[in-house]
Parts: structure tokens; C-alpha cells; sequence
């Protein structure tokens, strides 16, 4: 049997036979901030790894260093092994009233017990990271964002912010480690009020799966 090394709710992540890949696997529960399961969706599981996958690709192409190696299969993906730093990144976008946006970027620091937002002082001081990774996590981010701005714009969406975790690859080289999914992004319908996040999904249940396969079909196609 496979070691597991991580399971958050949203998706169980575990060795292979092969040292220098994991295979991460997506779950159909509707998990919300506290880490509760609110709910089961079937399509949720191979929703979220269709998204992943192709946003990886997408990031990818525009040479961003990213675990991906390819889907296994309709839930599973498989992804290479990396040491990723103990902190991630939330960046948000910020509209005001006149439709200008800014974008805010947080590091936010993880242990056993508590996440802390902190900044990068903090994290140099601490010997969490070198001046050159943070430069590098910090423009990573931000070029993330202005192509999924982008991408997500002419599919009609828009891009309130996202999750992100970078680390250390096989190769050496700062990559994206997690997955960009509904669970990690929060998009919006340019011209609606409807809302493709975990939060959204929770309270409109019983239209979730028709919400998910709405996603899939915008985003992918």
C-alpha cells in the first residue's frame, strides 16, 4: 500500500513505486475553511483534477516551473516530488469603485499548530527562505496572476485571488507546488453574482454539481 504523506480533505497526496513522483489524488467532499466536510459532489474529485491539470499546463507554457507531470486518471494526477517551503502565498485582486484593480500579496507562514500571516523579514530573519527564493516566490506570484487574470477574462471570469504553495524541484529550480483549483482560486462570473469557490458551492449544494460541470465546460473549453 501507497504511504500517504498528506490528506487535507480536498485531496490525498502519496508515494509510488517510482522516488521521484507522488500520485495526488482529488476528493469529491466539499471542505470548508476549518477543514469540516459540508457535503459530497460526485463530479467534484474529477472537476478539480481536469482544472489543475490544465491550469498547470497553462502556467507552464508561459515558462513557470511547476510539479506537474500528467494526469493519471479522471481523479489522479501525477505530480513530482519537491521540497516545498514551509509558507504560502494568498495574492487578492482588489477592484474599486471605478473597475481599477490592485493586487495585494501575503505570505503566510505554516506549523503544526497555527498559519500566520508574517512578513518576509520574518521569514529571512528565520532562515525559512534566501533573499533570492523570496524575490523569486514573490515574482512567480505576481506573473501568475497577471495570466490567470488574463486566461480567466476571456472566459467571461473573474480572478479574485488564488493560493499558492512554491517549493524546491528535482531540478533544483522554485516551482508552483499546489494545485490551482475551486478549492485554491476564487472566481466570479464576470456578469452574474454566481461565484465558482468552495464557499459558493457550500451554500448553493444542491446545485453544485451543475455548478462544477458549468466550470469545467468555461474554463476548460
Amino acid at each position: 500500500m501507497n504511504n500517504k504523506l498528506l490528506e487535507d480533505g480536498n485531496r490525498i497526496l502519496l508515494e509510488t513505486d517510482n522516488e521521484d513522483e507522488l500520485l495526488l489524488q482529488f476528493t469529491d467532499d466539499l471542505v470548508d475553511s476549518r477543514g469540516h466536510v459540508k457535503g459530497n459532489v460526485k463530479i467534484k474529485g474529477s472537476t478539480s483534477a481536469q482544472i489543475a491539470a490544465h491550469l498547470y499546463k497553462v502556467l507552464s507554457s508561459y515558462h513557470l516551473p511547476v510539479r506537474f507531470k500528467n494526469q493519471k486518471s479522471s481523479k489522479d494526477l501525477t505530480v513530482k516530488r519537491a521540497t516545498l517551503f514551509p509558507f504560502y502565498n494568498v495574492l487578492t485582486n482588489i477592484e474599486d469603485e471605478d473597475g481599477a484593480m490592485t493586487s495585494k500579496l501575503e505570505f503566510v507562514l505554516v506549523d503544526e499548530k497555527s498559519e500566520e500571516v508574517v512578513e518576509l523579514n520574518a521569514l529571512l530573519k528565520d532562515g525559512l527562505a534566501t533573499q533570492a527564493q523570496l524575490t523569486e516566490v514573490r515574482r512567480y506570484s505576481l506573473k501568475m496572476n497577471v495570466i490567470l487574470i488574463d486566461f480567466f477574462q476571456r472566459r467571461g471570469l473573474k480572478l479574485l485571488g488564488f493560493k499558492a504553495h512554491f517549493g524546491i524541484l528535482p531540478n533544483e529550480k522554485i516551482g508552483l507546488c499546489s494545485e490551482l483549483t475551486l478549492d485554491s482560486c476564487d472566481v466570479k462570473d464576470a456578469n452574474s453574482r454566481t461565484k465558482y469557490t468552495t464557499a459558493y458551492m457550500i451554500s448553493h449544494i444542491d446545485d453544485a454539481a451543475e455548478l462544477y460541470e458549468k466550470a469545467v465546460s468555461t474554463i476548460l473549453y
